[in-house]
């Protein structure tokens, strides 16, 4: 998906090459924006940086403008948007930015330090050693700094009431919710699906959905049914698009993860084998 992003954007606007990637240290993946990390990204990259290369180019327009025009928004996402709030540890920091702005006693080497270490508390607590799949070299200089990884994940940015229509309606068929269904898992797919429609690339939609899992859930972005009512919301718009991918928005919503089988998932995801649907029949079970 990304070689073909890139290739249709060398010929019809190779003055936009940069627009894939990200200077961001705050966003994982970043490698910068010289055409030579970019092209070592389609060779080698891994799934962070191919994600973000993706993502830099379609939030931003260039991938949807070389399909055709930018999408429609789609109404659901729209109606939860006014619901996603500033998250309190966000708010802290824009606070002590003031405040330090405002402070003549510090220098301005101080005044960064003191932000950086207030920062550090809302990005990813993992040592940047222990990151899968390991940082690579085009990562590192973005992603860490004397205190660690600079990651930022959006749940350090928005949070959603709990009185807000996602949270009751996911309340009672158990889906966790982070900040709101993923519109970039939707946008990620719509326009995976355009690929395929209009320039014949051969694309798995679940395979996709697979790798927006895996990034939005180690990056602190969204939760595994955000993720997945985003993309579902992509897929109704498919025709004929393949129904063992549908998302079954209930308390056995982790047992059919396209690719992975069951059993995959019992013996490398599920905790001791079991699905959180099995672990909550067996504490009924004992109470």
């Amino acid at each position: 998906m990304a070689r073909a992003a890139w290739d249709r954007a060398r010929q019809q606007y190779p003055r936009a090459l940069a627009t894939f990637g990200s200077e961001n240290p705050s966003m994982p993946g970043t490698v910068g924006t010289s055409r030579p990390a970019l092209q070592q990204v389609l060779r080698t990259g891994h799934l962070r940086e191919l994600v973000t290369f993706l993502f830099q180019g379609i939030s931003s327009d260039l991938v949807p403008e070389m399909l055709g025009g930018r999408e429609d928004p789609n109404p659901e996402i729209e109606q939860e948007r006014p619901s996603r709030r500033q998250a309190e540890g966000r708010a802290e920091l824009e606070r002590l930015a003031a405040q330090l702005n405002l402070d003549d006693t510090l220098s301005v080497t101080e005044k960064q330090a003191a932000l950086a270490r207030a920062t550090r508390r809302h990005t990813v607590q993992r040592d940047p050693d222990d990151v899968r799949p390991p940082l690579s070299r085009a990562e590192r200089p973005f992603a860490v700094n004397d205190l660690g990884l600079t990651w930022m994940p959006a749940s350090s940015v928005y949070d959603l009431a709990m009185n807000t229509g996602l949270q009751e309606a996911s309340e009672d068929t158990g889906g966790l919710v982070l900040t709101g269904t993923a519109g970039s898992t939707y946008r990620f797919l719509v326009h995976a699906a355009r690929m395929r429609d209009q320039w014949g690339i051969d694309l798995d939609l679940g395979l996709i959905r697979a790798g927006m899992i895996a990034m939005s859930l180690s990056a602190g972005h969204h939760s595994f049914h955000e993720v997945m009512r985003g993309a579902q919301l992509a897929l109704d718009a498919v025709p004929g698009h393949d129904p063992a991918l549908d998302y079954q928005d209930n308390w056995g919503r982790y047992w059919n993860i396209h690719p992975l089988t069951e059993q995959e998932l019992r013996a490398h995801v599920a905790r001791d084998g079991l699905f959180p649907d099995e672990h909550a029949r067996a504490l009924l079970d004992v109470t």
